[in-house]
């Protein structure tokens, strides 16, 4: 068994949605083990709170187990407990809470609150060989999240850029199953997988009508926020004015599919542009002056020399290369574009441990009266 004479050793719990994970991960970057359990939604509409909850209850225990015993370490020899707090659905987040309050009492561990968007914020410095250096921007999409935020040190977060309703990953959710695409692991990457094949089978098949032509809103353009909720209902709009799903042509539904990503993916562009664009170049051919988010404490779009992008939707390969492409376009070569390993860019419970880590001086504690906190700013976690 291994003997953490050196490395420190923490245990991630994470349980703020539907699956279930648990991680060992050492000080020195390494990640031990890393184990997700999924749950199956593929016949509901979508994940309902007390299903995942009874979910965990059976799934939590031999995850745990299993990501010892991937690790080939002792429970009795890691060094701490890190579990999410929030935000998430309060019922799963209570799940881990319960299973690491306990696990912390048994075998006298210290217990470590996490913020689940700090969290995915933060696991760039865990993966990449070069971390990113404070301060950098972190876009945050997932399903239940689309923002744009500064990070200043490992608790530090100012929200610049944040979604007024809907997020992108669920808008990517609900025009995957308006469009009735089949899936397995998540209706998104089904939905972003369809969209790719818009390219080779617009070639093949040029009678099929408008379709190919089909461009979808993109709201808020200019404005320091987002908003999916509008493109979700003109995508259905556009489905439900035509013909019923089970009659509609493959690549219309692939036409469709890419419009839509297109136009998910230019708000964030659009956001960016208003951040990063360079400080000299204040208007257009016209002389138009370009709309800016501001950056706090003084500091200078060209002072950014990184962008964070992390959270499930971070693993749709379109958005990467058009965030490194609009980067490009923005004459910010120079900024470095970081995401995660697929693996870690869905929810997981290395990034948990991993933060851990990186506050343990600051909230190593065996306090166990806190509770799930299901609303939880990442502008409002304790420094």
């Amino acid at each position: 068994m291994y003997l953490p004479s050196r490395p420190r050793l923490i245990l991630g719990i994470e349980t703020s949605c539907d699956d279930s994970c648990a991680s060992i991960v050492s000080s020195d970057r390494t990640i031990l083990s890393s184990i997700v359990t999924k749950q199956d939604h593929s016949n509901t509409s979508g994940i309902h709170p007390l299903t995942a909850a009874l979910g965990h209850h059976s799934n939590l225990a031999p995850t745990i187990s299993s990501a010892f015993t991937a690790a080939n370490v002792a429970p009795s020899h890691i060094d701490a407990i890190a579990v999410t707090q929030g935000p998430g659905m309060a019922s799963s987040l209570g799940v881990g809470l319960s299973a690491a309050k306990a696990l912390a009492a048994v075998l006298a561990k210290p217990l470590i609150y996490v913020h689940h968007m700090q969290a995915h914020a933060l696991t760039p410095l865990l993966t990449e060989k070069n971390p990113p250096q404070f301060p950098f921007l972190v876009l945050l999409i997932s399903g239940g999240h689309t923002m744009i935020v500064l990070a200043t040190s490992v608790t530090q977060f100012k929200i610049l850029a944040s979604t007024q309703d809907d997020s992108i990953g669920d808008a990517f959710d609900k025009v995957a199953r308006d469009l009735g695409i089949p899936w397995t692991s998540a209706p998104g990457a089904a939905l972003e997988q369809l969209a790719a094949q818009h390219a080779a089978d617009a070639a093949a098949a040029s009678d099929v009508g408008v379709e190919h032509n089909v461009v979808f809103p993109i709201p808020c353009k200019g404005r320091a926020e987002f908003s999916y909720s509008g493109l979700k209902a003109a995508v259905t709009r556009h489905i439900h004015s035509h013909k019923a799903i089970a009659e509609m042509d493959p690549t219309q539904k692939a036409s469709i599919a890419n419009a839509f990503q297109i136009a998910a993916c230019a708000q964030l562009q659009d956001k960016l542009s208003m951040l990063l664009r360079p400080s000299h170049i204040t208007a257009d051919v016209r002389g138009r002056s370009y709309p800016r988010i501001i950056l706090p404490d003084s500091i200078t779009p060209d002072q950014i020399k990184t962008l964070v992008c992390s959270g499930g939707v971070a693993s749709n390969h379109f958005l990467r290369s058009q965030l490194r492409k609009h980067l490009d376009n923005l004459e910010r070569d120079d900024i470095q574009l970081q995401f995660p390993p697929l693996s870690l860019c869905t929810d997981n419970a290395a990034m948990i441990a991993w933060t851990g880590h990186l506050i343990w001086h600051q909230r190593i504690q065996a306090d166990y009266s806190r509770h799930a906190k299901a609303r939880w700013s990442i502008q409002d976690i304790p420094k």
